[in-house]
């Protein structure tokens, strides 16, 4: 035994395990436990002792088979779309209920064993030994549990930051990748604990996770009310409820009453990042006659982002593949222009529109490329004298990037037997060729990878390969359409978000021809490679 008791460290591997796939530990242990021996590679001997004597065998044979058949529902339904988007948030809750039941199972048993330090010396001195085991079992239980916090919250907190993403595939592979996280963690934990490797794997991983913790909380409780949204959306849906923005809370209804924002219009909605409020924040977005706000609490404490009307130079609107997103753009105290995306909780479209409608009252729709939509984009007015800001002719051509993209991938892929795919080779005939060199790096990467494992590496490598080329090819879309759109070319924009409605103050409107009619062709937000290349044809 190392320094560190073996069941603690199986007990804190699989705890951790559990906040990817709650069941899968739980299986594994119990399948594993109920033969009377099994291969040491799978479960360490003297664990494999104290797991087996837990129950009798036709229990621990049926305990096994229960959350053997739960780990791979949950796993399929983790990888479908339309069940995936409501099971996340949900089963966030019940994470760490099966991390702290994994802890609990193998501390307990090993407690049962006896094999737990002995750091009581006389035997005869009952009380103070089992109260030193109740206390090892405890700080296991303990630890467990802020493994778990820190799985579950990596788990749930980057399938919202893939959500910004909107490829299928994206999410599908991360759900893989979290399947192999959870099988490949229990196995290491109750077969290796003994090792120096594993603790030191688990320590790694805790100070990544204290310091990304908070920020994956935030996510995560972002993703919570993401979910709740998608109930209250779908029960309006299928009841023909009267579609309208959802009652605030008391707090947001105490600011406003006290800030004179009364009866203004009020939308639950997000930040990821955002002055004053910080990063990743929840809270209310609020359209006042005078003032427009992002609010949210801090520590328990009401915090705002607030933009003057005579500050607010734009509101664009975008309705993405996976977002709602509203894009405040207000004139600073150096005198630029800054912008803010606020990114709206699911609801139903006519609920978001009218409300934006009628909290907009005082301004203007403008078309989104029209001379007073654009003026007001931080970056336009640069564009002729800028090293970041460019015209939108320095865009290129959509057509020859995604050509460039996809050919090079195929016949690099064909010929080198799959070892090596480039990976945004269109960036190269972009403004953005230093991602082309960035993705170059990394085919080199995936195929030293490939040729270190001897091949067995290679189905993987293709995989990430694909889907960093499908990452690529979204990015070029969404820039050749803000270069179609805004007018100009962000050099440090990845996957821009572009407006397809613009509001502007009556001071901002340069024109009457600028003004939208119903008439008016509404540009997309997002879509397809081959979709928005027929858009930007047009131009």
């Amino acid at each position: 035994m190392g320094p560190l008791p073996s069941s603690m460290v199986a007990a804190v591997a699989t705890s951790a395990a559990a906040g990817k796939n709650p069941w899968l530990p739980l299986g594994v242990i119990f399948l594993l436990a109920a033969p009377s021996s099994v291969p040491s590679f799978l479960m360490n001997e003297d664990l494999h002792r104290q797991l087996h004597g837990l129950a009798p065998v036709e229990v621990l044979w049926t305990l096994g088979a229960i959350f053997g058949v739960l780990a791979l529902a949950d796993s399929l339904a983790d990888k479908i779309g339309f069940i995936e988007k409501w099971l996340v948030p949900i089963s966030t809750a019940w994470r760490p209920f099966a991390g702290v039941a994994c802890a609990t199972i193998i501390g307990v048993a090993a407690a049962r064993d006896g094999s737990l330090p002995e750091v009581v010396a006389e035997p005869e001195v009952v009380e103070a030994s089992l109260l030193v085991g109740g206390s090892v079992v405890g700080l296991t239980i303990g630890v467990s549990a802020l493994f778990t916090w820190i799985a579950t919250m990596g788990k749930t907190g980057t399938r919202l930051l893939l959500a910004m993403v909107p490829i299928p595939g994206l999410r599908l592979a991360h759900s893989f990748v979290d399947d192999f996280f959870a099988f490949g963690a229990t196995v290491a934990g109750i077969a290796f604990g003994d090792t120096f490797l594993v603790p030191f794997l688990l320590a790694v991983y805790l100070a990544v996770g204290l310091v990304t913790g908070p920020l994956l909380t935030r996510l995560t409780f972002i993703h919570l009310k993401i979910g709740w949204a998608l109930l209250r959306k779908g029960r309006r849906a299928a009841t023909g409820e009267r579609a309208g923005p959802p009652e605030p809370p008391s707090w947001v209804r105490a600011y406003a009453a006290e800030n004179g924002l009364d009866g203004a219009t009020i939308l639950p909605s997000y930040v990821f990042r955002a002055p004053e409020v910080g990063r990743c924040r929840a809270g209310h977005l609020i359209l006042g006659r005078d003032r427009t706000v992002f609010l949210t609490r801090v520590m328990f404490r009401p915090r705002a982002l607030v933009v003057e009307e005579d500050r607010l130079s734009r509101v664009g609107y975008a309705d993405t593949t996976t977002n709602r997103v509203v894009t405040l753009v207000s004139r600073l105290a150096s005198g630029a222009l800054g912008e803010v995306h606020v990114y709206l909780f699911p609801a139903l479209e006519e609920e978001v529109t009218t409300a934006l409608e009628a909290g907009l009252d005082g301004f203007v729709r403008v078309r989104v490329e029209s001379p007073s939509a654009r003026a007001a984009l931080p970056g336009f007015a640069d564009r002729e004298r800028s090293v970041r800001f460019q015209p939108s002719e320095k865009a290129g051509s959509l057509r020859l990037q995604g050509i460039l993209t996809i050919a090079a991938a195929i016949i690099g892929g064909v010929l080198s037997g799959g070892v090596f795919v480039p990976i945004g080779t269109g960036y190269f005939a972009s403004p953005f060729w230093r991602r082309g060199l960035i993705g170059w790096l990394l085919s080199g990467y995936l195929s030293l990878c490939v040729l270190g494992t001897m091949g067995i590496g290679w189905p993987a490598a293709v995989l990430y390969a694909s889907l960093l080329n499908a990452v690529a090819l979204r990015d070029l879309t969404r820039n050749a359409l803000k270069a179609r759109v805004d007018g100009f070319v962000d050099r440090r924009a990845w996957l821009p978000i572009v407006a397809s409605r613009v509001w502007v103050p009556a001071v901002g409107l340069a024109d009457e021809a600028d003004r939208w009619t119903a008439d008016a062709e509404e540009r997309p937000s997002d879509g397809s490679w081959r979709a928005i290349m027929q858009v930007v044809a047009t131009a």
